[in-house]
């Protein structure tokens, strides 16, 4: 996270997604991976304030926005004194490794360190790097102070919470990004699994580590946010799946409007449904979703 991305319109749908485990009674803790500004032009789509659509998704947060972002100054401390995540705990110390490769691990290490113990009392920690999870746990790699690595993930999981970390596709080919996107359900073996993929701006995805006793409740929210935000946030499949996803009965296919559309039954009662316009995602919904989104 930047100073300079706050407000923008992955902020909303990233500060509107947390208010909701808020609102069901949890405890969210924030690790910003705060980096310093870089003077360029990415966190400056706050044209969305000025037109009032995206408001009536989340009024509380989109006002708050419309007054933090026109600030020069503006920062993540906006945030935290804003109000719009109450009872939120944060992590704000900036992440800038320097020095020796050695100096840089040890310096990352004790940034870590910190951040468990301020974290403590949380029960959803929110991870929320520049561009996502690194695929090792080098610490000493230049730039990957951008990234969580995945020893972070695990230990925050370890030590009894749940976990979401900010992730985004980026250039990344199909089977590139469906592997990455579940490696950390292959690695924490016990994590029950979700993503929520936010669609306006750039594809942004949420990659959800979920203790068992939480999953029920989790996966309340998680369908509180996709019936609320149709089309604007949808699921991504995992690899590793859950018993309330599992397909039942044959998949069957339609065309309407110039896609064409694979159906499949849950054995929740809820339809999974992948459209030829966008075959990186695939739509939980309703049946009465479902039913709307092709037109009846």
């Amino acid at each position: 996270m930047k100073n300079q991305y706050v407000g923008d319109i992955g902020d909303f749908g990233k500060y509107s997604m947390l208010r909701a485990f808020i609102d069901a009674g949890i405890k969210v803790g924030v690790n910003w991976y705060l980096t310093e500004d870089d003077g360029s032009n990415d966190g400056k789509f706050t044209d969305y304030l000025n037109k009032g659509v995206m408001r009536r998704y989340c009024p509380e947060v989109f006002d708050a926005l419309k007054g933090i972002a026109k600030n020069k100054d503006k920062s993540v401390f906006d945030i935290e004194k804003s109000g719009i995540l109450p009872g939120t705990v944060f992590y704000s110390e900036i992440l800038k490794p320097e020095g020796t490769p050695n100096d840089r691990e040890q310096e990352r290490s004790s940034w870590f360190q910190e951040s468990l113990y301020e974290l403590k009392d949380a029960e959803l920690i929110f991870m929320d790097p520049d561009n996502g999870l690194l695929e090792s746990n080098d610490a000493t790699k230049l730039g990957g102070e951008k990234y969580v690595l995945p020893s972070e993930v695990e230990s925050y999981f370890i030590e009894g919470h749940n976990v979401v970390y900010y992730c985004h596709k980026g250039r990344r080919p199909y089977e590139q990004w469906e592997a990455h996107k579940s490696l950390m359900f292959k690695r924490i073996k016990d994590a029950k699994p979700a993503i929520l993929t936010y669609h306006k701006g750039s594809q942004r995805s949420y990659i959800f580590l979920i203790h068992d006793k939480d999953f029920v409740k989790y996966r309340k929210v998680i369908d509180g946010i996709l019936g609320g935000w149709y089309k604007v946030f949808s699921e991504e499949y995992t690899s590793k799946g859950n018993a309330a996803g599992e397909s039942v009965g044959d998949a069957f296919e339609i065309e309407y409007a110039g896609a064409r559309y694979t159906i499949e039954k849950r054995a929740d009662g809820k339809i999974q449904m992948k459209s030829s316009k966008e075959p990186n995602t695939t739509r939980i919904v309703t049946v009465d979703m479902f039913l709307r989104d092709i037109g009846f």
